[in-house]
């Protein structure tokens, strides 16, 4: 059975084991990803799991792994390969095809077990292993590596029928290892098990107690080996505040038409002009009208389980229709259950594409189809060899994706970048940072992130599902190195996040006179070498040093007025102890904002305190001016971009950074700060604002209570 699935998969994937160590099956996205993915895991399962989280992404946030799915699942089988052959493309290639085997053999045994058929359950096997969502899936491997699930409720079937305690802690393995190769399968696998258990339960009646104390010692096994796990995953949801929002959630669940939608690639269903991967959920003629005879004929109702499959058929169905149902687009006048769980299942909320839950429906209607089968294949009496053949013939032609598209891999194709990475390779580490972004370009970014494997440097660059707000803030339109007008303070910003290189590729900037800028910019004082490749430059930046703090303390803000050219209303705002309110100027930055605070009596102002949060990283000043009134007249203290200021702050605290701007020796009766640049879109905002008055000054106010 294992070398049949993997002959079917070699099929239905040709032409990809022609060149299984140069293309990746579907596109250059997600399958880079996950090819660096099981690199990494590899590497740190070599080094006892050191540092597992911290993959080389995304500096300098911490415990980035978990910005995506880790994989380590598929990686406890696919590492050896990655040691012995030091090739991603090979080992993601292997894994790709060996998905199938294991959704094929995970699904024979589940079938066999509720069937005790062998004819029955090759068919449900075919059924699970090509169907059409897996097409539509073809970017993701976790969702391709499915057969841990089945496995487990094989394992569970297994354990009431027998009593044997080996089989309830095997059903637990198996759903810990569907549960390591995809995050999801930590919530959507719980339905299908629940629902076999307290259907056995009823129908077996086995010793409560006994049953009792085995299920709960397998639950706290399997609890013990995801928490360390799920604890990482807690930390960084609640750091950065991965949630996913309620317009992501319903627009990637399912609509009831996405059952009869196949993808457009599969030649015999193509319902759907363009692909999107999570709304073509079409399981099947096949195995549609197998199902249909298992429920419709008495003598398919009254076989084992077929109730309970149906059960999990519909729920599964429901579910994935997420929190507020529709059907051809039209909208359902109360929401779903799924609405209820979102409310009250904890991380819930960090789960997008509830489609995905289709999967489920298809595993149930495989155990239905399986039934179906042997309805037929007794009514039919000799030949169930041939007819057997057939049906898996009939299921395989059409989930048929002819041909199956795969693409090219060659993460240097340019003779420059590849001295200047084997230069790299050979430097002193450091963080370092890939420019252009090219954040419209997913397959780019995709190989930045991979590259960190050829040239071993931590990366600022990166993709995953969630995008972090400093990359936004570096990438985004008219911000960081978005704003040509002020690349600059770009480079000066990551300068202070303690960069250590940046790779200029000149050869992929869509405007030769931004490139122009850049490299300008690099040779403003702020690089410490350049190294030239051809088109291809590095530069080693020159090391931050961030000015000498002097001692402080805040003036109470009872002892300050102030006023504003924009939003007066929201002042208080500034100084109310709530870092999520903000006073804001209420419009695109047009070079004439300002802030005025006017003291009680003349005072020392050592810094200017400004605190942003992540929702409003872009709205940092473009170009700030503090000025101090003083006896003597209008001083110019400060002038200049605050990136660098941000970075610092950012790098002590990712949420909530500050921007401190230290300040000369002053008197002033007057602090005011003035926005002098230009934005297309984005506002100025701030906070939380804090003067500080220096301690050593030798000017003592009436107003100081020291």
């Amino acid at each position: 059975m294992l070398a049949c699935f993997v002959g079917i998969a070699l099929v239905i994937t040709c032409p990809l084991v022609f060149h299984l160590t140069t293309y990746l099956p579907n596109d250059l996205g997600d399958p880079v990803l996950n090819a660096w993915i099981l690199w990494w895991d590899a590497t740190v399962i070599r080094n006892g799991f050191h540092q597992l989280w911290d993959a080389p992404s995304f500096h300098p946030y911490a415990h980035t792994l978990a910005y995506s799915d880790h994989l380590l699942g598929i990686a406890a089988l696919t590492a050896p390969l990655q040691w012995l052959t030091a090739n991603p493309v090979l080992v993601y290639n292997l894994a790709f095809i060996a998905s199938y085997a294991n959704a094929g053999i995970g699904m024979y045994l589940l079938a066999r077990v509720v069937t005790d058929r062998r004819d029955a359950a090759a068919v449900a096997a075919v059924i699970y292993a090509c169907s059409a969502f897996r097409v539509a899936h073809f970017a993701h491997l976790q969702w391709l590596m499915t057969g841990w699930l089945p496995l487990s409720l094989w394992a569970l079937h297994r354990y009431f029928a027998s009593g044997a305690w080996r089989y309830l802690l095997a059903s637990g393995f198996f759903f810990v290892m569907q549960c390591l190769t995809a995050n999801y399968f930590a919530y959507f696998g719980m339905v299908p098990l629940a629902a076999v258990a307290m259907a056995e339960i009823w129908r077996r009646r086995p010793p409560p107690m006994r049953t009792a104390v085995h299920v709960i010692g397998v639950a706290v096994l399997a609890a013990l080996a995801l928490a360390p796990i799920a604890n990482v995953y807690y930390r960084v949801r609640q750091e950065n505040n991965f949630r996913r929002t309620s317009d992501e959630i319903e627009r990637l669940s399912a609509d009831v038409s996405d059952y009869f939608r196949g993808h457009n690639r599969i030649w015999l269903w193509r319902q759907a002009r363009r692909g999107t991967g999570e709304h073509e959920l079409f399981p099947g003629a096949v195995a549609l009208a197998l199902a249909g005879i298992a429920l419709s004929t008495r003598r398919g109702r009254a076989r084992p389980h077929a109730g309970l499959y149906a059960a999990i058929a519909a729920t599964a169905f429901v579910l994935s229709l997420g929190p507020h149902p529709t059907a051809w687009g039209h909208r359902a006048a109360i929401a779903g259950p799924y609405r209820l769980l979102l409310d009250i299942v904890p991380g819930l909320d960090g789960l997008r594409a509830v489609s995905r839950m289709g999967l489920l429906v298809i595993l149930a209607l495989a155990v239905l189809a399986a039934q179906g089968a042997v309805v037929l294949l007794d009514r039919i009496g000799s030949g169930r060899t041939w007819v057997v053949a057939l049906l898996g013939a009939l299921i395989v032609t059409e989930s048929w994706a002819v041909p199956v598209r795969t693409a090219l891999f060659d993460p240097i194709p340019d003779p420059d970048d590849r001295r200047a990475y084997e230069f790299l390779r050979q430097s002193a580490a450091g963080p370092l940072l890939e420019l252009p972004f090219a954040t419209d370009d997913e397959a780019r970014q995709m190989t930045y992130q991979y590259l960190t494997l050829v040239h071993g440097h931590r990366t600022i660059n990166g993709h995953s599902s969630y995008d972090p707000p400093l990359l936004r803030l570096l990438s985004g339109r008219d911000q960081g190195f978005g704003d040509a007008n002020h690349l600059g303070a770009a480079v000066a910003c990551v300068r202070a996040l303690g960069a250590r290189y940046v790779v200029v590729h000149g050869s992929r900037f869509d405007s030769p006179a931004t490139e122009t800028a850049l490299l300008h910019e690099f040779e403003s004082g702020q690089i410490a070498a350049r190294h030239d490749f051809g088109r291809t430059v590095v530069f080693a930046l020159a090391e931050d040093v961030p000015p000498v703090e002097s001692v402080s303390h805040p003036i109470p803000h009872t002892a300050m007025r102030t006023r504003s050219s924009h939003s007066p209303d929201r002042l208080p705002l500034l100084f109310d102890g709530n870092r999520d309110s903000r006073w804001l100027s209420a419009g695109r930055q047009t070079g004439r904002e300002w802030i005025e605070i006017e003291f009680d009596t003349p005072r020392d102002v050592g810094h200017v305190r400004m605190q942003t949060a992540e929702r409003s990283f872009g709205d940092y000043p473009r170009v700030l001016t503090i000025e101090a009134v003083e006896p003597a007249g209008t001083r110019t203290l400060f002038s200049g971009s605050v990136l660098p200021h941000f970075a610092r702050g950012f790098l002590l605290d990712h949420a909530y950074p500050v921007v401190d701007v230290a300040l000369p020796p002053n008197r002033a009766r007057v602090i005011r700060l003035r926005q002098g640049g230009v934005t297309d879109e984005l506002f100025w905002s701030i906070h939380e604002l804090e003067l500080r008055e220096r301690v050593d000054s030798g000017m003592r106010s009436t107003g100081d209570t020291r």
